[in-house]
């Protein structure tokens, strides 16, 4: 597969590191029309494939993966679908609503493939995981950043919060029902902590909390399913579970194949294209999450609004 990158950045230096000895990958071609950028990537990679013009761009490759969130992108990504290639977006959330939509008519219209990133369903302690989430009755999630003034270009809603939810919302097989939701900003007027309460129409309760005021980095969850608890360490990839055998309780540490998010994630959307496998994070669970996403902040300003008693 022939693979474009649109933006440089951190996401598409890793990428590139590992397609270097990817057999999937056969030409890695890059586009970004900020300059200092540019020069970073090609000084670091001088044997990757460099445009300036978008249409050459697209033409040569099969596949594009968008890591930056210049405006000029969104006409870039929707000349891509158009071309029928298909798409990685990694952070979806600075597209509009309206070029989401269009990429979404543009899936089904061209008959390409759309994945969107940013989400633990490609953590490898979750993808063990995800066999023994059976019909959950209660959730339990932290996600917790280490305190650093770096951390206040972090969104607590977006970059945190949503990692999570997207993959809580994916398991639970049933309708929201109601939404609880608490802030707390200590370093300036941004949102540095939120605790968020789901409650669904077939009894589960989704308990979220994410943070960045932290003193340690935690990413834990507890999924309490009918006969058995699930412990997940996103953070160092370990799968627990706790299950009734008999008149006691069995703790087994769950093996796991552990790989980089990035090459699952990769992995994924290669079978998809060649196979026609599913996509486990596409546009439409992109849409039900920030949905629900807005509805918390919804819940937030209306504690924190001076017109409300």
């Amino acid at each position: 597969m022939k693979v474009g990158f649109i933006g440089g950045n951190e996401i598409t230096d890793g990428f590139i590191s590992d397609f270097k000895n990817n057999k999937m990958v056969t030409e890695i071609h890059f586009m970004e029309e900020d300059m200092v950028k540019s020069r970073q990537i090609i000084k670091r990679w001088e044997d990757i494939n460099y445009h300036v013009e978008s249409t050459a761009f697209i033409k040569s490759i099969d596949a594009v993966i968008v890591c930056g969130n210049h405006k000029k992108n969104h006409e870039y990504i929707v000349q891509a679908a158009k071309y029928g290639k298909h798409i990685i977006l990694n952070n979806p959330h600075f597209l509009p609503i309206g070029i989401i939509r269009k990429l979404e008519h543009l899936e089904n219209e061209a008959g390409i493939k759309i994945q969107i990133g940013g989400t633990e369903k490609f953590n490898s302690a979750f993808l063990a995981a995800t066999p023994f989430i059976k019909s959950p009755v209660f959730v339990d999630v932290a996600r917790l950043s280490q305190y650093s003034p770096k951390n206040n270009t972090i969104s607590v809603l977006h970059d945190l919060l949503y990692k999570d939810l997207d993959w809580v919302l994916s398991s639970i097989k049933s309708n929201l029902r109601k939404i609880s939701a608490n802030s707390l900003s200590v370093t300036g007027e941004e949102i540095d902590f939120i605790n968020t309460k789901l409650e669904f129409d077939n009894g589960c309760i989704a308990n979220l909390t994410a943070s960045r005021v932290s003193e340690l980095n935690l990413n834990k969850a507890r999924i309490y399913n009918s006969n058995s608890i699930l412990f997940i360490d996103f953070l160092n990839r370990q799968l627990k579970r706790s299950w009734k055998k008999t008149d006691y309780l069995e703790f087994d540490d769950l093996e796991i194949t552990v790989h980089h998010d990035r090459y699952n994630q990769f992995q994924e959307f290669y079978n998809s294209v060649t196979n026609g496998n599913e996509i486990s994070s596409t546009i439409p669970n992109f849409l039900n999450t920030k949905e629900v996403l807005d509805l918390v902040l919804e819940k937030i300003k209306m504690k924190t609004s001076p017109f409300v008693k």
